[in-house]
């Protein structure tokens, strides 16, 4: 690789908003979905106190595919269909029975105390599917099989939500009713019509801390002339008759995977020296996974996936394989790349990760330099061009996995330049990160016949003296 004009022509490939020159012709983009996946919790714990009168009590439990299943070897989820919402518990209902008096809707109180024990399990879709159809099913398997389908649009901050249920009880036969559901700001109105007039249920969440939340409820039942406001039949009673209302308020524990505990750098030390006996290697644009709390220097994590996919056609040239999580796993949580990262590690295929910091990241003007360990023959490699950057590697995450960190550039100085030197640039740092990883594999290479020519990665030689704050 020289750094000249690429040959042929690049076609590019998308997921998501996010596009990208395909890394090889047969790379086919992973499945992507716009609506995030949705928080996995270990545990809800619940409890709603209604009019009936009635305590609910509620413990759940709740994952994601295909956060529950992980990444496969290849940095893809294993699950690649549509991402799904499964949640099982149980629900402990004390409450008076309610029976229905003859020729009156109205309930009527037994006065029989009840306690019953609802196991509970439902599976959601958190995508749309069938096209433009853009339907999201809702399967309820306990305590009565349900169907609901339903239809999202979108009004400005308001979500309307069109519902079909089809239930089917254990003692009675199926029925279906529909729903018209209206939300903004957490305010929430249900309409739902029924025989001889429709139900109104109206609530609202009120976030009490980080994974708690109330929710306040009412309902009533209206009949058909309320709609034309004909009254004349009801002078003496409300159009509206209370059905009931409640109050619910419930914890959530866990909503963010759990972090594996890191092995010994000793463990990480001594299978990085197996660099190169088979070729596999990950690179990841900083700042484009679970980055929302972190979004690097200003214009850092768009340079940083332009010299990542430099990199990885190039490695590509010379017989790679290149793993891209932050690609080919769309909306990972940090944690889940964590423990990627860490079981990479211990295999011996390094985890690279492309930086940048802004001028004032450093008040020596130092912003280049490698985070890692030093002792292994990628980060010691690396160095040789970027230097060690003036912090201990076990502060990071990802170093302490066995991972390396390379803050390659100053994020100043690329914001300021012209497409095409961006363009030069990129190259060049793809260059020296090239020639660092075969440096560092070349004993494990050449033992199986792999030799690449190092002199066409020259330009990477440059002293740090000469370029240690410039690109």
């Amino acid at each position: 690789m020289t750094g000249g004009e690429d040959e042929g022509i690049e076609k590019e490939a998308c997921v998501g908003s996010l596009c990208f020159v395909q890394p090889h012709p047969l790379y086919l983009p992973p499945p992507f979905y716009g609506k995030l996946i949705g928080q996995e919790y270990r545990w809800k714990i619940g409890a709603k106190l209604s009019t009936g009168p009635g305590l609910q009590l509620k413990l759940q439990r709740a994952i994601t595919l295909p956060n529950f299943l992980g990444l496969d070897k290849d940095a893809r989820w294993r699950w690649q269909h549509i991402p799904l919402s499964i949640k099982s518990g149980v629900k402990v209902d004390t409450r008076l029975d309610r029976q229905e008096s003859a020729g009156d809707n109205s309930l009527k109180s037994s006065g029989i105390k009840t306690i019953r024990l609802l196991p509970h399990f439902c599976i959601k879709s958190k995508s749309s599917i069938f096209g433009t159809l853009a339907l999201r099913p809702i399967v309820e398997v306990v305590p009565a099989p349900t169907l609901t389908v339903q239809r999202r649009f979108s009004v400005g901050a308001t979500t309307l939500t069109l519902r079909v249920n089809f239930e089917v009880p254990l003692k009675k036969g199926p029925s279906w009713s529909v729903q018209f559901n209206w939300l903004k700001d957490a305010t929430k109105l249900v309409v739902e019509p029924v025989k001889g007039g429709f139900d109104i249920h109206y609530s609202k969440t009120l976030r009490l801390s980080e994974g708690s939340k109330a929710v306040a409820a009412g309902s009533a039942r209206a009949p058909l002339d309320f709609l034309s406001g004909e009254f004349s039949s009801r002078k003496n009673s409300l159009p509206l008759q209370f059905r009931s209302s409640y109050l619910k308020i419930s914890q959530i524990f866990g909503t963010r995977a759990l972090r594996d505990t890191p092995k010994s750098a000793f463990v990480y030390r001594e299978a990085a020296k197996s660099i190169g006996e088979e070729d596999i290697i990950s690179v990841v644009p900083g700042h484009w996974i679970d980055c929302s709390s972190e979004p690097g220097a200003h214009g850092e994590r768009e340079f940083n996936m332009d010299v990542a996919n430099v990199l990885e056609k190039e490695l590509r040239k010379n017989g790679w394989e290149v793993l891209r999580p932050d690609r080919d796993a769309p909306q990972m949580q940090w944690e889940e790349y964590l423990n990627w990262v860490s079981k990479q590690s211990s295999k011996g295929i390094p985890v690279l990760e492309i930086h940048g910091q802004g001028s004032n990241a450093d008040y020596r003007g130092h912003v280049l330099g490698v985070i890692g360990d030093y002792n292994v023959p990628l980060s010691k490699e690396l160095a040789q061009t970027f230097g060690e950057f003036q912090m201990d590697w076990r502060e990071l995450g990802v170093p302490r996995r066995g991972g390396v960190i390379v803050e390659s550039f100053n994020a100043d100085e690329v914001v300021q330049m012209k497409p095409w030197q961006r363009t030069w640039a990129a190259r060049r740092l793809s260059n020296q990160i090239v020639s660092a990883i075969e440096r560092a594999s070349a004993p494990n290479r050449k033992r199986r016949g792999l030799v690449v020519d190092l002199d066409a990665y020259k330009d990477a030689s440059i002293e740090r003296s000469a370029g240690a704050n410039r690109l």
